[in-house]
Parts: structure tokens; C-alpha cells; sequence
């Protein structure tokens, strides 16, 4: 459904919201002001159904929030298509983008968080079952950011790096289990992972072939748990794992809400003992932490704007570096946009 007629839609329950408690009830009048105060704090956006397609290489939302965020925490990157072509150039994958989709010479910030070399995403914090899937509670400051939207690879030039992304998921990964079941692995899904409501992310649309190194593996008990890096199977230990495991990716859309599928969780419950409550996910808006109830969990949700009246604005970080290619093009413009020496003599 076109992004207008759904707000329209949207708006106009509010609408009908209003006028129940406005004119039907004429003797709530004393609590108008109140009443009107909380509506106004709805944003109609956070309980939309998602996006029906996300390219992350044709972006049409500001990431400026996102930027003034995660600066502080890290160091954002400039680079072009060819810089992220020439590190994932491995693997096939849904999110195999034609240069078709977006212009040579177009520039894109990445993110690389402030962290120690052997450090992976999705390996401080805790997995939670909602009626979203498996949702990733993480206890990394940029956690609410960078493993909700965006996609995430192992630069060999920069080590981790983030890509920014408008759609929300409860975590954008792939998934593994070993085949006699005693353990579960995990990994970052990259750009290549691109998502399309009608097709979602699965095994056989993304084929992305992550270094061993790259996965996150744990034990049964230890999925159950708070996960923290030094719980995590040792790297060294990955290439067997995943040799002797079965890809169970499968990121899908129910009921106008993206769900991220992963391990049976009653195959976890009868092999560890623990019962897992399906929490409800509700939303926020801002920049609080992850709040983990016993039935709910509220977990805060950006707003992007997808006018397309608007004059789009990309916005940019306060401070960046840039790539080699990208510095390469910038002196290629200058030099043609400078007139030759002595021309108006």
C-alpha cells in the first residue's frame, strides 16, 4: 500500500478516536486537554505495518539521528558502492544490487564502533521469544541502532562496520544450528540481505558466505542466558561448527510485522529446562534502553520520514573519514571544476 494512503488510513482512526471521546461522550469535557495531550504523543509511524521493500543503497530517509548518535561511540566512514562491492563481493544473495540502483559516483556513510579487535555484533546481551520472533536485547550502548535496522560485514580494510537501514527488525541476522543440536550460531546479515515483504530473508534467497570467525556460537544453556563474549565458543572451534550445522535463516513478515525466526524454541525449552513467556512487543519513541517486562517488552522505534513531496535531505556526521576511492573522486571533480591556469588572461 502506497506510504500516503496508509498514513491517510492511519490518521483517519485517530480521527474517528477522537470524535468518539470528543462528541459521543460530551461528559469527559473535563479531561479533554489530558486526553488530547496523550493523542498527540501516538505516533501513528511505530505501529505501521513495515516497509514492503528496503535498498539500502538507494536511500531516500535521513539517517541524521542515527549520525548524531553513534558518533560519540565510534567513527563514521565515508564510502562508494565499489568500497562495499570490493568487501562483500563474495556470495550471491537476494541483496545482489545491480548498479542499476544507484549512480557511480554516489557516497555513503558506514559506521565502525569503538571496540577491540576480536569483537563481534550480536555477542553482549540476550536473546528474548516475542510475538516478533527472536528479539536481540542488546547490552551495547549503540544496541537499539545498529542491531535493530542496518546490515553489518567484516571490512578487511576497517574490521566491522555498520551500514545504516530504515526498516525495524528484532534482529537482522542469519541463523545455524549443529546438527546433533547443541548448539546455535548466529551472524550479522550484510548488505546483500535486502528485504522484500513478499519474499522475506531465508536460506534460499541469501547466500552470503560469512568467515568462520564471523559466526557466534553458543551451547544450549548458554542461549538461555545473558551472553557475553567470553561465553561465546572460541573462534578457533567455529570452522567444525559450521561445517557440521543447518542453515535455519527465515526473516518473515505475519500479520504486518516482520518476525525473525530462528531456533525451535521448544526444542530449547526441552533441552534446557527453561520456559520461555511469548512477550508482547510494544514501542517507543527516543533513545531509552530495552525494557524487559514478564509478559511485555518495550523497545524504542526511530521515525523516518518517506515524503515524497519533501525535499530530501541526506544529512552527514559532524566528523568523518573518508575512503581512498571516495577521496580519489573528490580530487577527479575538483581538478575538472577547476578552469586550466591563465584562462582569463
Amino acid at each position: 500500500m502506497h506510504y500516503a494512503l496508509k498514513n491517510t488510513l492511519y490518521n483517519s482512526g485517530i480521527l474517528a478516536i477522537l470524535a468518539v471521546f470528543l462528541f459521543i461522550k460530551p461528559s469527559f469535557s473535563q479531561n479533554q486537554d489530558s486526553l488530547l495531550e496523550k493523542i498527540r504523543d501516538i505516533d501513528i509511524s511505530l505501529n505501521e505495518p513495515p516497509d514492503s521493500e528496503e535498498n539500502l543503497y538507494m536511500n531516500t530517509v535521513s539517517f541524521q539521528s542515527f549520525y548524531d548518535v553513534l558518533s560519540p561511540m565510534g567513527e563514521w566512514i565515508q564510502i562508494t558502492k565499489e568500497d562495499i562491492d570490493a568487501d562483500i563481493s563474495d556470495g550471491e544473495g537476494e541483496g545482489k544490487y545491480s548498479s542499476a540502483y544507484s549512480q557511480d559516483e554516489e557516497f555513503y556513510f558506514i559506521w565502525k564502533p569503538g571496540v577491540e579487535d576480536n569483537w563481534k555484533p550480536f555477542s553482549n546481551g540476550k536473546w528474548e521469544y516475542t510475538d516478533h520472533g527472536w528479539l536481540w536485547v542488546s547490552n551495547d550502548k549503540w544496541g537499539n541502532t545498529t542491531y535493530n535496522y542496518g546490515r553489518w560485514w567484516n571490512s578487511p580494510k576497517y574490521g566491522w562496520v555498520w551500514l545504516p537501514g530504515y526498516t525495524w527488525a528484532p534482529a537482522w541476522v542469519r541463523w545455524k544450528v549443529t546438527n546433533d543440536g547443541n548448539h546455535i550460531g548466529w551472524v550479522a546479515l550484510s548488505p546483500k540481505a535486502k528485504w522484500k515483504t513478499e519474499t522475506g530473508i531465508t536460506n534460499d534467497n541469501y547466500s552470503y558466505t560469512n568467515k568462520d570467525a564471523d559466526w557466534v556460537f553458543v551451547d544450549n544453556n548458554t542461549f538461555v542466558s545473558d551472553i557475553t563474549p567470553s561465553k561465546i565458543t572460541a573462534s578457533n572451534e567455529n570452522s567444525d561448527l559450521v561445517k557440521n550445522s543447518t542453515g535455519i535463516t527465515s526473516i518473515t513478515t505475519e500479520d504486518d510485522r516482520i518476525v525473525t525466526n530462528g531456533p525451535d524454541v521448544n526444542k530449547i525449552e526441552e533441552k534446557t529446562g527453561k520456559k520461555f513467556n511469548r512477550k508482547k512487543l510494544r514501542f517507543s519513541k527516543g533513545k531509552n534502553k530495552t525494557v524487559v517486562g514478564e509478559t511485555d517488552i518495550i523497545v524504542t522505534k526511530e521515525t523516518f520520514d518517506h515524503s515524497a513531496g519533501l525535499k530530501f535531505r541526506k544529512g552527514k556526521p559532524d566528523k568523518f573519514r573518508s575512503s581512498d576511492k571516495v577521496k580519489k573522486i573528490i580530487r577527479k571533480k575538483k581538478n575538472r571544476n577547476t578552469p586550466p591556469p591563465n584562462r582569463n588572461k
